[in-house]
């Protein structure tokens, strides 16, 4: 992707409702109802944007032609007041969503949800990562390996003595699971866990209010 070729543009929220506004000053109203969102940028320099609204349904944004179209997704939360923060990642034409919740009880304990979609058809898939525990700023890390499963890399809480212990689980492109790393070895599927082809930068745009790039 050449960063040259993207004109620079702000996504911001203003009492609930979601904007963009490109380098023209040309501002555009996407939605109402709106609670959190994420975006990124695809391998066509297209811009997607995915916000959960008021009612928890996963909405996706895109430009055709010049037209933004909105498209809800499913219904993903019945309770959208714990959500913390979303990041997407486009790999191979799916969006990967992920939205951290904070447990009602518990300031200190988290869980991520994970949705895989694509356009291109109605295939949807979610998948929830529990007793997570925030470490050194983060709530998880991420990497791509080379045949593009996604690597996630958590703390998790130990129920029976509060400790907390690292863990890693991987989603795998091609058959859309998630699955320990030893199950994937065992599948004949390496991973890399040290090498990646995302940028921290990237996340830092997925975790700010307002986007540039």
């Amino acid at each position: 992707m050449n960063n040259n070729d993207i004109k620079p543009f702000y996504i911001y929220t203003n009492k609930n409702c979601l904007y963009i506004k490109n380098i023209n000053e040309r501002t555009d109203k996407l939605a109402n109802n709106i609670f959190s969102y994420c975006a990124n940028i695809d391998s066509n320099n297209k811009i997607h944007i995915c916000g959960i609204d008021k009612q928890g349904k996963l909405v996706h944004f895109t430009n055709d032609n010049g037209t933004w179209r909105k498209k809800i997704i499913s219904k993903v939360f019945n309770n959208i007041r714990n959500i913390k923060e979303m990041r997407l990642h486009i790999i191979d034409d799916y969006l990967n969503v992920f939205a951290v919740e904070n447990y009602p009880l518990s300031e200190e304990l988290y869980k991520v949800s994970h949705f895989n979609f694509t356009l291109k058809n109605s295939k949807f898939s979610r998948h929830t990562i529990n007793n997570i525990c925030k470490n050194d700023g983060y709530f998880y890390r991420l990497n791509i390996d080379d045949s593009s499963n996604i690597v996630f890399e958590y703390k998790a809480l130990n129920k029976s003595d509060r400790s907390s212990n690292n863990n890693i689980l991987v989603f795998n492109n091609n058959s859309k699971k998630w699955l320990s790393p030893n199950s994937m070895l065992r599948g004949g599927c390496p991973i890399d866990l040290k090498d990646s082809n995302i940028k921290d930068d990237i996340f830092e745009y997925c975790y700010s209010i307002k986007y540039k790039i």
